[in-house]
């Protein structure tokens, strides 16, 4: 599975890759840059690059970025006008790339007049994009420039447009009250850039290019079947894998290796992994704790796995599994588990292009409600403590016959069941348009019942095609009967492992001929004096 999903990429280095082989084709990005240009005809563009400027903790472009250029090397700036140079053919664009010096940003050893350390082999990034005949081969754009003469161009490549589109809308940073909310170092650059572009119009470019990225083409299809099928091959061998008195955090570098070993670079976010009680918090809270991934699981557990987070080529894969941790669900953790699979496949059945997303919550909050679990989310009356969680809500969508309200990080609005996957986990939530196909959507229902100690999702990542839909992470088993089938496997392969072990043991252990004349104690304590003890291989 794994090794068709990459198959469907192509070899690296047989076409012109952008800047490296994590990036596609430089035409890919050409065919983007064209069509957001002709979104906004006769007016500029200009994206920023993120500032990842001694950045060495897993830095990753920024996405809108990314998605038009290709390039990874920090501080990076894409310009996009109309060509309005004498000898320009009507309709014509101009595009160009500013970049940093090889040597930019590289400190010296000790202080020297030109600063030749700055441009030694070990202190120049390898993998750099950098001003010059390389850059303009691998990206296509034939203007390309030093980062630091942008200021001293930028206006002449904008030229006579009135209209410039810019990044300025930006996710609000929290304040105390009283406070003015801090601005992100994204927010700063873009406002500097629009203080330095004289007296035009500043529209915002992030909505325009977020909707492109809602419908994937061809190669990013590839790169996201590639992470979902790794993400979800890895959980067939952690069902395989887990035990009571494991760790949660154990359990987290099983299925990290596992992406590793085949082909992912590394995860799509933080590990959202937790057993038994750990499982009754959002992640959202419990990320705030350094160790908020840290329990040993206990016989009678759920684990709940929100963690099928290979990430391949710089896109993303989401897929969660909710496990007994004792390798069987009991009678009150298998009723509600099948009432959130029931709620999950009622969902992605209701997933085919032209429909509203509203619809797809619809039906999977239609079967919580059809089991009653309405009567268990007000809190008025069950108290705080008890009320349960159930994610989309049967209340909010069916008994008040309310919408799909926007959702943020910092707890405003309703859940609903899931998000678009792409360059990043959450690719957009944008439900105001209908599924169509190419896009890639997680259909997640959830469900918390305090009392009982029982947190279940599943989660799977759903491709929209033009005759309906496509299961990309149907290789992790989430049937109840087939998840206990995968661990019941595992832990008969166990016993019999077991089984020879002892065996082999025991025979070493009565054979004269194989084990030292000395006594042993029966923990393997006591010494041989004047022996030399070389038992044979058990295995």
């Amino acid at each position: 599975m794994i090794a068709a999903a990459l198959a469907g990429l192509g070899p690296a280095g047989a076409v012109a890759f952008a800047q490296s082989p994590v990036a596609f084709p430089s035409s890919a990005y050409a065919e983007r840059r064209a069509s957001l240009a002709a979104q906004v005809k006769g007016s500029a563009i200009i994206v920023p690059g993120r500032y990842l400027v001694g950045n060495h903790e897993l830095p990753k472009q920024d996405a809108n970025f990314w998605y038009l250029t290709g390039v990874e090397s920090p501080y990076a700036v894409l310009v996009i006008a109309p060509d309005s140079r004498p000898n320009a053919r009507a309709g014509a664009l101009r595009t160009a790339l500013f970049l940093p010096d090889s040597f930019q940003f590289a400190g010296a050893q000790f202080p020297h007049e030109d600063s030749l350390f700055r441009r030694a082999p070990w202190n120049i990034p390898r993998q750099r994009l950098s001003p010059g005949p390389d850059a303009v081969r691998a990206t296509g754009i034939s203007e390309v420039y030093r980062v630091r003469e942008f200021l001293q161009r930028v206006n002449e490549i904008v030229g006579p447009a009135r209209t410039v589109y810019l990044p300025t809308s930006f996710d609000s940073l929290y304040a105390p009250l009283g406070m003015l909310a801090p601005r992100s170092v994204e927010e700063q650059i873009s406002q500097s850039i629009a203080g330095r572009i004289g007296d035009r119009d500043v529209k915002d470019v992030s909505p325009l290019i977020k909707r492109m990225r809602l419908v994937k083409d061809s190669f990013e299809i590839a790169s996201l079947r590639a992470a979902a099928s790794i993400s979800a091959e890895s959980m067939g061998v952690l069902m395989r894998s887990i035990r009571p008195g494991m760790n949660d955090l154990e359990a987290a570098g099983l299925l990290e290796y596992e992406w590793k070993k085949n082909g992912s670079q590394r995860a799509s976010f933080a590990p959202i992994i937790g057993s038994g009680p750990n499982s009754m918090t959002f992640f959202t809270v419990m990320g705030e704790n350094y160790k908020a991934v840290n329990r040993s699981m206990q016989d009678g557990d759920l684990l709940f796995v929100d963690y099928g987070a290979a990430e391949f080529n710089t896109y993303a894969s989401d897929i969660c599994r909710t496990l007994p941790v004792s390798g069987k669900f009991t009678p009150d953790q298998l009723k509600y588990y099948n009432i959130v699979l029931e709620a999950q496949e009622a969902a992605i059945a209701a997933v085919r292009p032209g429909v509203m997303m509203l619809d797809v919550v619809r039906a999977a909050a239609l079967v919580f409600k059809k089991h009653g679990l309405d009567r268990n989310e007000n809190p008025g009356t069950m108290g705080a403590d008890l009320v349960w969680g159930v994610m989309p809500s049967p209340t909010h969508y069916i008994n008040r016959n309310l919408g799909i309200t926007k959702y943020t990080r910092y707890g405003a609005g309703v859940r609903d069941i899931g998000h678009h996957v792409g360059l990043e986990t959450t690719d957009g939530r944008d439900w105001t348009v209908p599924l169509a196909a190419g896009m890639v959507i997680t259909i997640e229902p959830k469900l918390y019942i305090p009392l009982k100690q029982i947190a279940i999702m599943i989660e799977d990542m759903i491709l929209v095609t033009p005759n309906g839909r496509e299961n990309l992470s149907a290789a992790a088993p989430k049937r109840a009967v087939d998840i206990e089938r995968e661990m019941a496997a595992a832990a008969e392969r166990v016993v019999r492992l077991n089984s020879r072990l002892n065996s082999r043991l025991n025979s070493w252990l009565n054979s004269p001929t194989s084990r030292p004349s000395c006594a042993l104690s029966a923990d393997f304590g006591a010494s041989c004096a004047d022996q030399a003890f070389a038992p044979s291989p058990l295995l």
